[in-house]
This record gives structure tokens, sequence and C-alpha cells, in this order.
């Protein structure tokens, strides 16, 4: 196989395995993909993950990425804070919540953290697309609760002034009975304190 007919279909790809590649194209041999890369035309990422090399990164592709590396997971924590405005952002760290074991990876400078949920906890979030990459982001309610939940230290509102959060913005994009409904799926009394204690920080610092 010629690699420019197999860049036609992949080159729209953040990523690809070798079984999507066989599915596609029948007979296809995998040693094909190990000339490539030597050519520098492909590049692994992590096991069963491949990119065309020359393709260049997004945000939205890294995150996408970060849900196919490491599945089921979605993006929440600083990342989706920073992606709703609610905190500075920052590009050299994606966080996301998963139902598997806490892990970690480097993928082109780039860390890629993931924090272990129970199953139960592992919902609110939401499909964002572009040009066709879809992306599992977590809803501005469920990050903040996240937040809460993997960070047990944040039990007085003068915890939350340390944390860069934009109080007005929160207050601006969060839904209020979303987030109680969410908060009300937890059984951690511990949590719900926190986010109780973290809505009179919010309602005592938003403009």
């Amino acid at each position: 196989m010629k690699f420019r007919d197999f860049e036609t279909v992949y080159a729209a790809r953040p990523a690809f395995t070798v079984r999507e590649v066989e599915l596609r194209f029948p007979g296809f041999d995998d040693r094909q993909l190990h000339y490539w890369q030597g050519k520098g035309w492909v590049r692994p990422l992590r096991r069963p993950f491949y990119r065309i090399l020359d393709r260049p990164w997004t945000l939205h592709e890294r995150q996408a990425v970060a849900n196919m590396i490491y599945a089921p997971s979605y993006i929440s924590l600083e990342s989706a804070l920073s992606h709703y405005g609610f905190i500075p952002e920052g590009v050299f760290h994606l966080t996301s919540i998963t139902s598997r074991h806490t892990r970690f990876f480097e993928l082109d400078g780039i860390t890629h953290s993931y924090r272990s949920v129970r199953p139960s906890w592992f919902f609110g979030y939401a499909i964002l697309e572009q040009g066709g990459v879809p992306v599992r982001m977590a809803e501005p309610e469920k990050a903040l609760l996240d937040m809460l939940h993997l960070n047990p230290a944040l039990l007085a509102p003068e915890d939350f002034d340390g944390l860069r959060l934009d109080p007005t913005g929160i207050k601006e994009t969060i839904r209020p009975l979303v987030f109680q409904d969410y908060m009300a799926l937890s059984t951690n009394k511990a949590l719900i304190s926190r986010a109780r204690t973290f809505q009179r920080w919010l309602h005592d610092h938003a403009g």
C-alpha cells in the first residue's frame, strides 16, 4: 500500500489502531506501519494507537486522544475548569476522570493524568465535537463536583481562595439545579458538606 492512499483515509483522525486499519484495508500488514514509522510518517502513541506524524496537534485533538488512550474517561478537573474559563488556561497537563485505576502518562510533552472514581460517579459529561472529532468533557457543574470529590482538604471557605477560581464566571455559567441534582446523587456526606461550603464561598465572592 502506498502511504499517500493510507494518509487520505487517516489524515483527518487524531489517532487510529491497527485493527481499524485492518478492517478498512483487509490484508493490511502491520509491518507497513513500522516501515512508515521509520520514515517519520506515523508515530505510536499509547498502544494500540498511532497517529499521522505531520498532523498538527490542537488542544481539542489532545483531549480526544486523552479519551482514547485510557477509556472509559472524560476530561475534567483542572482541564475542564480551564475549558470553561473558571481557572487560567493550562495546556501542559490534561486531567481526566476514569472508572479504572488512577494512571499517569507522558505524551509529546503533555502529562495525562487519570483520577479514579467509582462507576456510580462516572457521569455528568457532554460530547463536544470539532471537525468530526468528539471529546467527552465534564459539564461545568460536574467538573466542580469532581474537584470537590477528589480534594478532601477543601473544608472551609478560605480553602477556595488560593485555587485561582473565577467566582463570577462560575456563577454566571453553572446551572444551580443541575449542581444540586448532581450533588444529591452522591452518598458521600463529606462531599456534600464540601459542596455546600463551596456554594457559600461562591455566594460571598461572586460579583
